[in-house]
């Protein structure tokens, strides 16, 4: 009988043991605590002074009415609608040495936005590329991040050759949102 109590006693407090947790104190209380954060609306470029080096053109220029290119993609962080509005840098963005300059064009493509489909000569005349040329990207939520590149063609006149040396000239991309 001593065998039957202790095993049925041993049970009980087994049972006992799991049960336990689940029980609560008359003598507690839960809170719940509500946090929240803002996040502003903003577009910033992952860097802030990207360059083409020469030798990111596909080539040197070494004839008359010779073409070369490159481009440079940077990635745009924005949570909303963004317009981007390129602007002429250094040497109002004409590849310029000290005494010549090169026919030089741009066009731009990335994500969300209207890619250009012909090269458009730097300036700010009508039809320029710096004549009021944007881009608008479109913001789609859970995203944030958008590449853009900027495509750069420099030509070397048809009727002369360019004086030796190195060209250089700047665009500014200027991210703007409401």
């Amino acid at each position: 009988m001593l065998k039957k109590v202790t095993r049925y006693g041993f049970a009980l407090a087994v049972v006992v043991c799991l049960l336990a947790p689940s029980m609560t104190s008359a003598d507690s209380t839960v809170s719940t605590v509500t946090i929240t954060a803002t996040v502003d609306s903003f577009a910033e470029w992952d860097v802030t002074t990207p360059a083409i080096e020469a030798e990111e053109f596909d080539g040197n220029i070494a004839s008359v009415g010779q073409a070369i290119t490159a481009s440079q993609t940077l990635t745009l962080y924005a949570n909303v609608n963004t317009t981007i509005t390129p602007t002429g840098g250094v040497n109002n963005g004409i590849l310029s040495s000290d005494t010549d300059t090169l026919t030089t064009s741009y066009k731009m493509s990335g994500d969300e936005i209207d890619d250009d489909t012909e090269w458009i000569v730097a300036g700010t005349g009508t039809g320029e590329f710096f004549a009021g040329n944007t881009y608008l990207v479109t913001h789609a939520d859970g995203v944030g991040a958008y590449e853009v590149t900027l495509h750069v063609q420099a030509e070397s006149p048809g009727n002369r050759a360019p004086d030796a040396g190195s060209y250089t000239c700047g665009v500014v991309l200027t991210a703007t949102w409401d």
